[in-house]
Formats: structure tokens, C-alpha cells, sequence
């Protein structure tokens, strides 16, 4: 080769390498220059349930340059074991290497966390980190979840006398032979005041013995949800099924008091059962028995209280947002409904398009056989109101007795048709607005920001309930009848 070409190669080869090493050196000074952002510097879990999976949450990764950049290393620190999980834009692992962000683009990185069960009695904090490495240069995301040890009821079944204690939460969780928790014939469940009930997704708490759910002050109220405690889920319908009492050959019984029932598809179902024989629905033999007093529930997919050919009786109780029948009396029954408030207008998770209240005593099967059952219903001091134009639907059948009555109460329907079919109409308001303090919030109490007295205060005479829904004193003077309640669940003070 002569020294003209060795020269010119000797180029050549300079050139590639400078280009090589100028082409390296942008790419670094891209990197280097460039930084990561995070959506958050700290992921937060609410409560979570030990042994019991989290709700998916994210936060994201955003590269701000104008020129793609690389992470080096990704991982999980596992600070605590394995308790948290993560996922980086689709991918499960524990540590990731070389992830480009294009300019002026994002990745999302998922997290989970499942709690491990210690000793502790009241939440505890568990923490984790997610590590970035970029050019040498290492940036944090925390992660913090709040555990919570409970007692499980994992499909367990009650054959004698039980009873649960506050000390710890209690998780009602479905499986395959048994969807939650199902209190046997002859057998008794005792729920102690302050016990909060969690169910996780589709369980039941199914009754065909006794269930005594009784505390005396809303201080040690007992409450039952759903098992999910993120916000997203708060006030969410249909997250576990319900209280059902089942009549299989049995007539159980329950009682309820200073209760919240919340989040569920049926709050309160009396009279369901395991036969698709319809007579055996009939009578009173298998009829269940419930009381349910100063107690609250909401937040229904289908029906706060389901009565079907069942004995309810409930007395200052307060039942909101369902997204079909709030109360659903049907195949007859016997009900007493005494300074109740019945109010639907839905949610932003429901809609409300059927009637607060529905009477009924027969029901056809898919034969278009008729069966019947002679209905028995009180309302007296009630509130039956909603956002539709008519509140109340009466399926009567004349071949047996229907009997529903309405005594000082305010009722919002169709009058002419009300007339129709009830069998007592005492002392009743129609169509007027209730002027609750503030439905919207859960606050019921009679009144109306403008000043003006609401048409339930003052307004019945005693029915024997000398407190209100949340153990206040009835009667309180307002107005010159100082011995006359107010209509619903709640008095003014």
C-alpha cells in the first residue's frame, strides 16, 4: 500500500472512531443533562386488610427532555420482603434495566400490596422504595401501605352459640361451599357493640338460626361494609351481597340496632330461601322475624330492606340510595315501619328509576302461576320520598287481604291512586318537599336553609318513641305544639 493510501486510511478510521466517541459523548450529555419526574414522590395505600390484596395503583415516570432518555436500573427495594408488587408498563418483575422514555413521554409503574399479619392490634405502617438509576444518578419513589390485622371468617359456618368481640376487625370473605358467613338452624350469632364487619367481594352474612347485632349508643355503633377502604370504593354499591336471612325449614330471627349496613347489592333481605318451590314460601312457619331500630342503611345496589313474606319491624331507621326499590315488601307479609325515613335520588354510582316503597302480596312464576300472601303494612311518622313523581307502587291482588296503612306521614305519590289502594290515611302531607338540612350528605335533619320550618316538624302525635334515631329526646318544642314529634327518623333540636 502506498503511504498516500496509508494516510487516507488512517483517516478513514479516525473519522469513524471520532464519530464513535462524538455520537457517545451527545448520547451521555443527552442522559446526563435530562432528569426524571415522578406524578408523586410518596404512593399511598389506605387501609389494607392483611392477608387480604390491595386495589392496583400507579404512579408515573415522565421524562421532560426533548431527547429520549434511558434508565439504567429500576427496582423494588423490598425493604419489607415481598409485600408490595410492582409492574412497569405491562411487565411483573422486581428489577428492570436499560427502559427508554421517548422525549417528552411517560411510563407508568404499577403497585400492589398485600399485608403481612403481625401482632398489632391497631394499623401499622408498612414502607417500601422504588429506585431509579439514570447516568449514575438515583432518584426515589416511597411506597406506604396501612395494615390492619383482623379476624377472617373465611366460608365459615355457625352450628351453636358464637359470639364476635371489637378487638380486632372482622373479614367475612366467600368461598366456594359457603359465600361468607352462614349462621345454621338453632344456632345464634352474637355481634358485640363497636365489632366493625368487613366483607370482601360477593359475601354474605346468610341466617337461618339468630342474628343479635344490638349496641346500645352510636358511640359503640357496629357497622358492616364493604372490605375495600381505598376512597375510590367509598359509598360504592353492591361490594358484597347482604344480610339475608334464609327460610331453609327454619323461621330465623334478627335484631338490629345503632347499626350502619353500607355499600352491599341487598343491605337487609329478609325471606330469602333455597327452595325454587314457591309454596313453601307461603304461611308463617318459616316466616322470619327481624327488628331493626336506629339503624342506618345506604348505599344499595338493589334494596335497602327486602321483605319477602316476612315479619319486619324497624323504628327510627334511616334507609338512602338504592338503584332499584329502596324498601321491597312483597309475597305479603307483616310490616311496621314507626318514624322511619325512606328517601332515593340516587348516587354517582346509581340511578334512581323505580319507587322508594313497593307493597305487594302475590308473585307469578315463570308458569304464570299466582301466589298469595295476605300483606300486612304500617307507616306511621314515615317520610317516603324521592326524586320521582311517584313514590310508591301497590301490586294488590284481590284474592287475598292487603292491608297498608299511613298514619302522619309524608308521602310523596300519585293521591288518587294512593287513595285506591290504602286502607288507612290519617293525618298524612302529600307531595311537599321535606327540607332536609342536607340529603345530598347523608344529613337528614328537618329544616331548610332559607329559615323555614320543615312540614315534618311538629307534625305527629306520639307513637311511643320517646328518642330519634340517634338517641336525641322526642318531643322538643319548636313551635306551639310542644307535644307534637317530628315526622322521619331524626328530630330537630
Amino acid at each position: 500500500m502506498s503511504s498516500v493510501k496509508k494516510i487516507l486510511c488512517a483517516l478513514v478510521v479516525l473519522c469513524v472512531v471520532g464519530t464513535l466517541l462524538f455520537s457517545t459523548s451527545c448520547r451521555k450529555d443527552n442522559n446526563a443533562n435530562a432528569s426524571l419526574s415522578f406524578s408523586t414522590d410518596t404512593l399511598t395505600f389506605d387501609t389494607v386488610f392483611a392477608t387480604l390484596g390491595s386495589t392496583t395503583k400507579y404512579f408515573k415516570v415522565f421524562n421532560t427532555s426533548s431527547k429520549p432518555v434511558t434508565i439504567e436500573d429500576l427496582r423494588l427495594m423490598r425493604l419489607v420482603g415481598n409485600q408490595f408488587r410492582i409492574n412497569v408498563d405491562g411487565i411483573n418483575g422486581d428489577q428492570f434495566s436499560n427502559i427508554e422514555i421517548p422525549a417528552k413521554d411517560s411510563i407508568y409503574v404499577f403497585v400492589e400490596v398485600t399485608v403481612n399479619p403481625n401482632s398489632a392490634a391497631t394499623p401499622f405502617v408498612i414502607i417500601d422504595d422504588v429506585s431509579f438509576l439514570m447516568n449514575g444518578k438515583q432518584s426515589t419513589v416511597h411506597l406506604q401501605a396501612f395494615g390492619q390485622n383482623a379476624h377472617f371468617h373465611y366460608g365459615e359456618e355457625i352450628t351453636a352459640a358464637a359470639t364476635w368481640n371489637n378487638d380486632l376487625p372482622h373479614v367475612i370473605i366467600s368461598k366456594d361451599t359457603v359465600p361468607g358467613v352462614y349462621v345454621r338452624c338453632g344456632a345464634t350469632l352474637n355481634i358485640n357493640p363497636g365489632c366493625k364487619i368487613f366483607f370482601a367481594g360477593n359475601s354474605a352474612l346468610f341466617v337461618e338460626g339468630t342474628l343479635n347485632a344490638n349496641a346500645t349508643t352510636w358511640s359503640d355503633s357496629i357497622v358492616f361494609q364493604g372490605a375495600r377502604l381505598e376512597e375510590f370504593y367509598n359509598d360504592k354499591p353492591g361490594q358484597w351481597f347482604g344480610i339475608v336471612f334464609l327460610r331453609n325449614g327454619c323461621a330465623p330471627q334478627g335484631s338490629f340496632n345503632h347499626c350502619v349496613v353500607n355499600e352491599s347489592s341487598y343491605g337487609i333481605y329478609a325471606g330469602a330461601g333455597l327452595s325454587g318451590n314457591l309454596n313453601e314460601y307461603l304461611g308463617t312457619a318459616t316466616r322470619p322475624d327481624v327488628s331493626i331500630k336506629n339503624t342506618i342503611v345506604k348505599n344499595t345496589q338493589f334494596n335497602a330492606v327486602q321483605g319477602f313474606n316476612a315479619k319486619i319491624t324497624a323504628e327510627n331507621s334511616l334507609f338512602y340510595v338504592s338503584g332499584d326499590n329502596l324498601v321491597k315488601l312483597w309475597l305479603g307479609g307483616d310490616y311496621t315501619f314507626t318514624h322511619c325515613t325512606l328517601y332515593n335520588t340516587g348516587s354517582r354510582f346509581v340511578s334512581h328509576e323505580k319507587e322508594v316503597l313497593v307493597l305487594n302480596n302475590a308473585i307469578v312464576d315463570g308458569n304464570q302461576n299466582i301466589y298469595l300472601e295476605g300483606l300486612t303494612s304500617k307507616f306511621k311518622a314515615c317520610v317516603i320520598h324521592g326524586s320521582l313523581q311517584n313514590e310508591i307502587e301497590f301490586a294488590k291482588q284481590d284474592a287475598a287481604n292487603f292491608e297498608a296503612e299511613f298514619s302522619y306521614s309524608l308521602i310523596k305519590t300519585k293521591v288518587d291512586t294512593f287513595n285506591i289502594f290504602n286502607t288507612l290515611n290519617d293525618g298524612n302531607l302529600f307531595n311537599q318537599d321535606p327540607r332536609f338540612r342536607d340529603a345530598g350528605e347523608g344529613n337528614f335533619i328537618p329544616w331548610d336553609s332559607t329559615g323555614y320550618f320543615s312540614p315534618l316538624i311538629d307534625m305527629s302525635p306520639t307513637f311511643g318513641l320517646n328518642t330519634d334515631l340517634f338517641d336525641r329526646p322526642r318531643p322538643v318544642a319548636k313551635t306551639a305544639n310542644a307535644n307534637l314529634y317530628d315526622v322521619g327518623a331524626v328530630e330537630v333540636q
